[in-house]
């Protein structure tokens, strides 16, 4: 004999499934402003170390990077730091790291691929060839630049 419990499935439609989906994947709201900025296509390079690679295209946006920093241009922009941890997701580099700089209040990458960087060199992100001039998180890239890390003295 059934249970009083068991009940007939009820038909789910492709509107109630993607709003259903749409709720579950929403971000907390310390994630990030609520309109976050526009997704671009960059290229990614890496260099200076023992690892040298360019990967294909990079798809980055402001997101939430190491520890749940918000890392956003202008609030809403893309940075060389995004592309280059969407560049580890996307392609894998052999890992990346950094650490918040409350001084800087900013990021400062470390490792990438297993590259350090130390007292003597550091790693320095480049923008269409041209060293940024703030903070990885503090510079905003737009669709089809290149965004290389370099190590250096």
């Amino acid at each position: 004999m059934p249970s009083s419990l068991v009940r007939k499935a009820a038909p789910v439609t492709a509107a109630g499934l993607a709003c259903a989906l749409a709720f579950a994947a929403a971000p907390p709201a310390a994630a990030g402003p609520a309109a976050a900025g526009p997704s671009v296509g960059v290229r990614v390079g890496v260099t200076g170390g023992a690892y040298t690679g360019s990967v294909g295209i990079v798809w980055t946006a402001a997101r939430t990077v190491f520890g749940g920093y918000y890392c956003a241009a202008n609030g809403t922009d893309p940075t060389p730091l995004t592309a280059l941890v969407d560049a580890q997701e996307q392609y894998g580099l052999g890992g990346v790291r950094a650490y918040w700089d409350a001084a800087k209040k900013d990021f400062v990458v470390t490792d990438i691929h297993g590259d350090l960087a130390d007292g003597k060199k550091k790693w320095n992100a480049y923008v269409n060839e041209k060293k940024i001039t703030t903070g990885p998180c503090g510079t905003a890239i737009k669709d089809t630049d290149k965004v290389r890390w370099t190590l250096e003295a």
